[in-house]
């Protein structure tokens, strides 16, 4: 880990320039006395701002861009930053392919120069000279944004639900979700079932009124209960929040997959369902801790088709422990085979909680480029469209996940979600509810508590605090 001494003249701006310093140096120690093996210092006179990184000088010039507030501090800001990512160009030599962006979301930014009336490719071209993004990535934004066009955006008085299953039959190595293997938490599971139901029936009449555009099964690994009480979940889902125009479940593992919960999925209306493989090598799939083969994921794959699920969704994992770019390739041609509906390819980003972050595992620089890019190249050869992107801290290559789709099979939840655009009613141990305030442009989140056993003592405080946001808005 670098260690890095920061001087700030406007520390309402270090953790600006944090943000910036990790994507070339990844997790830092950051100090505020001399002695760290970087320095980064940021001065400013009558005319300009001033930052020095081991000696090398960038500067910004120091004005007035708008009369409103807010776009001139949007503009000190970019000004700061890309300075100091000018300099640390010039120390490393590092291409970051967001350049300069530290957002988990550069869709909303396309958007809000398209707002402001610039063409598309008026867009890519300000990103690109803007904030240094590769012009291929702007063009994923823009493509993204022809994709989301096709579908309708939430009205007042919509709402997407999702409720959340923290149980999976293994733990992988790089997961940093609040879940718990079976081993550890099958003695929870039916007490967590009551909660998660009690849960949703405590706040059902306060949004009664409120239409359900999508509901989401997630986990976890929904399909680690047993049949019983995954249809318990979603029978109360289902009556508490009725009307949904799509249904999502996640049974990402095929190892908690069989005929009797495909049926009963199936009964209950489930139009869109994910599997989600990370990969179809096998040495890659026993050295992350899965314990099922890509044999197994085929087998459940066809049995999805054979039951006409309306939306298959698979999802992939760049960069994963001891994978190299052929084991990408090979893993991409097995699911062009397939041809789920929709794609998502991830990039690993490697958290604190992640058991791959306490071993010190980083993946090779480079090479998760490469796999992204093979990705994206897999997918259109597929004739899968980009539909959502989001980037999170720690990734692999500073780069991102995208979702994919072929036409007509956008997921409702996942752009809702993605972009912010509609209020989430989140329910289980850390799911996190988001109510929306358009006209102050402003977003409030009600986060319930991770602990499993904590989430079944608390589930009426966990209701209470969801009741604060629709309360306050009133």
């Amino acid at each position: 880990m670098k260690t890095v001494t920061i001087k700030c003249a406007l520390p309402e701006y270090e953790n600006d320039l944090c943000d910036i310093i990790r994507l070339f140096f990844g997790d830092c120690a950051f100090l505020h006395e001399d002695g760290g093996e970087i320095t980064v210092v940021h001065a400013m006179n009558e005319k300009q701002h001033i930052l020095s990184v081991n000696g090398i000088v960038e500067t910004a010039p120091l004005t007035q861009v708008s009369e409103d507030p807010l776009e001139t501090k949007r503009a000190l800001k970019r000004a700061i930053k890309n300075a100091l990512y000018d300099a640390l160009i010039l120390l490393t030599g590092k291409h970051i392919p967001w350049g300069s962006l530290t957002g988990i979301r550069p869709t909303r930014l396309y958007d809000r120069q398209i707002k402001k009336g610039m063409t598309e490719d008026e867009v890519v071209h300000y990103l690109h000279d803007t904030y240094h993004v590769d012009t291929d990535k702007a063009i994923l934004l823009r493509d993204i944004a022809r994709q989301q066009a096709t579908v309708e955006f939430p009205k007042p008085g919509e709402i997407d639900v999702y409720a959340g299953i923290p149980f999976c039959r293994t733990r992988c190595s790089y997961c940093s979700f609040a879940a718990v293997d079976l081993k550890h938490g099958q003695k929870w599971t039916e007490d967590y079932v009551t909660a998660i139901c009690k849960e949703m029936k405590l706040v059902q009449d306060d949004l009664a009124k409120y239409k359900v555009r999508g509901l989401y099964i997630g986990g976890g690994t929904p399909t680690a209960l047993s049949c019983g009480q995954l249809q318990r979940v979603i029978e109360c889902a289902l009556d508490c929040y009725p009307g949904a125009q799509e249904f999502t479940v996640e049974a990402g593992r095929p190892d908690t997959i069989d005929a009797e919960k495909l049926k009963m999925l199936q009964d209950h209306g489930v139009n869109r369902i994910s599997l989600n493989p990370q990969t179809m090598c096998d040495k890659t799939l026993k050295a992350v801790g899965r314990d099922h083969t890509a044999q197994d994921i085929i087998r459940v794959y066809h049995e999805l088709r054979d039951m006409n699920f309306a939306v298959i969704n698979m999802d992939l994992i760049m960069g994963l422990p001891g994978e190299t770019v052929d084991d990408v390739r090979y893993t991409l041609d097995e699911v062009s085979k397939l041809a789920p509906d929709n794609l998502t390819v991830h990039t690993l980003a490697i958290k604190r909680a992640a058991e791959l972050r306490q071993t010190g595992y980083t993946a090779d620089d480079g090479a998760a480029m490469q796999m992204v890019a093979l990705g994206k190249e897999t997918a259109e050869n597929m004739g899968l469209h980009p539909y959502y992107l989001y980037r999170q801290k720690y990734m692999a290559d500073n780069l991102e996940n995208v979702g994919y789709c072929k036409p007509g099979t956008v997921s409702i939840y996942n752009v809702d979600i993605m972009e912010e655009i509609a209020p989430i009613v989140a329910f289980g141990a850390g799911a996190i509810s988001k109510w929306l305030y358009p006209a102050a442009k402003h977003i409030d989140r009600a986060p319930n508590i991770k602990n499993i056993e904590q989430y079944i003592a608390r589930v009426e405080e966990m209701a209470q605090r969801k009741r604060t946001l629709w309360e306050e808005k009133a």
